[in-house]
């Protein structure tokens, strides 16, 4: 890993206006995937769907097909113009945002989600390679703590003003546009969230490309023969438990993020714009403060030499995050819940920042962007595809009762944490040696 220089990086205010786009497409992004979830009870009333399926929606309709484009994108961010990519990414899945508006049968939203998942793919290997080309390394986590915590504030604001606007589309009785025709409240959401996203392509198709910086320049290490399959063989022994702990993280964090919303609603009888309201706040408040911080606490701790920083920050994030999540869904009060949950989001947050941090730490710059995408590529196909399934198979099947879905997500929570924790101090010692084999 070459250590360039601080003047080989672009000016400051030119990496923070990338942090600023970058983080606002993460804020849309995440409205345009969590939005499903405000949406679970009509959408299941509309097309006569069980819990199982509906999580098929909000999991396998995105996590799979945003697996498998993120390989092929993540090789194009290592050789084209990322700004083009990014920009290119968000203005797909914000118009099949919108499009998912016009379906009339489970097939057509199935569809749809699909095309948001292929738009969406692009995030996590433009921002690991942006980032590490507008900032020097012991300075990167602020930035994608920054990124990152724009996931959080999408789910926020999907959970605060989504309860607020689908209760309005329903007062109203959805809208009809002329020459197109009549939208249900549910299909008139997807079409008021769609259309910002739009906007933000633009705005990244103008931001300043950074040059790339620790490239092989020796013809014994000529970027060709440094490709990803090489890299993944080379490093196997790392690379194993390191996703292994982030995958296991990732269920709970994906299912808690699908089911929170119905959980709430079928544990403590509130409605859905109280709800929402309330976790809207807690997410954005906790996880923008637990995103941050875990960012700034690997920073702290690469200073200090603690080359294992991200690795370290996560498996105390699992632990500390276990007790939270197995309370918070199976306590009778609501305030109690809330508080739980609070602290549950603050620590489970650092999933998304420190995530990209360990993939980019052991990662040369041939291959950044491709690594990303095969975090992504596990994240999917693996966290997203299976957490909130997993959740609703507890509730089908095991316990037979829908009443008892936050019963579900606890066991998802007791069952996942402690493994999620045990593959990251496998990951340590492992890690820190390729950090170092890196480095020289």
């Amino acid at each position: 890993m070459t250590n360039s220089s601080a003047s080989n990086y672009p000016p400051r205010r030119a990496g923070y206006l990338a942090v600023v786009v970058m983080t606002l497409a993460q804020v849309f992004a995440f409205i345009d995937r969590q939005i499903p979830a405000m949406l679970v009870e009509p959408i299941k009333q509309d097309f006569s769907l069980n819990d199982s399926q509906i999580a098929l929606l909000g999991g396998a309709a995105f996590s799979i097909f945003y697996a498998i484009m993120a390989l092929p994108i993540g090789y194009a961010v290592d050789r084209y113009k990322r700004v083009n990519v990014l920009g290119t990414g968000i203005f797909v899945w914000s118009l099949m945002t919108t499009l998912a508006g016009l379906a009339n049968s489970f097939g057509r939203l199935f569809g749809a989600r699909i095309g948001v998942a292929v738009g969406e793919a692009v995030m996590a290997p433009v921002s690991v390679s942006l980032v590490s080309d507008y900032f020097p390394q012991n300075k990167q986590g602020k930035p994608m703590g920054i990124i990152t915590a724009g996931v959080y504030i999408g789910i926020g604001a999907t959970l605060i003003g989504g309860g607020y606007l689908i209760d309005y589309l329903t007062d109203i009785g959805g809208i009809t546009i002329p020459g197109i025709g009549y939208f249900k409240p549910w299909q008139a959401t997807f079409l008021v969230v769609g259309i910002p996203g739009i906007l933000i392509s633009i705005a990244a198709f103008m931001l300043h490309e950074p040059r790339r910086l620790g490239l092989a320049q020796t013809p014994e290490k000529d970027s060709k023969s440094i490709n990803i399959f090489s890299h993944l063989i080379k490093n196997k022994s790392t690379l194993i438990p390191m996703f292994a702990g982030l995958i296991f993280m990732a269920l709970i964090f994906y299912s808690f993020t699908f089911w929170a919303p119905s959980m709430m609603v079928r544990t403590h009888g509130l409605s859905l714009t109280e709800v929402g309201f309330s976790l809207g706040i807690i997410t954005i408040l906790s996880s923008i403060l637990g995103t941050i911080s875990s960012g700034a606490v690997v920073d702290y701790l690469r200073s200090k030499g603690r080359t294992d920083a991200p690795i370290r920050t996560a498996m105390f994030a699992c632990i500390f995050a276990m007790p939270a999540i197995c309370l918070a869904p199976i306590v009778e009060n609501v305030v109690v819940a809330w508080i739980l949950i609070g602290i549950y989001l603050f620590f489970i947050s650092s999933f998304a920042p420190i995530g990209l941090l360990a993939v980019s730490g052991v990662s040369s710059n041939e291959v950044k962007g491709q690594m990303a995408a095969v975090h992504a590529f596990l994240m999917m196909a693996f966290g997203l595809s299976l957490g909130p399934q997993i959740t609703a198979f507890f509730t089908d099947f095991i316990l037979q009762d829908e009443s008892k879905l936050g019963l579900a997500v606890s066991l998802t929570g007791g069952l996942v944490l402690p493994i999620a924790a045990v593959c990251f101090w496998m990951s340590l010692k492992r890690y820190r040696k390729a950090y170092d084999q890196l480095a020289v």
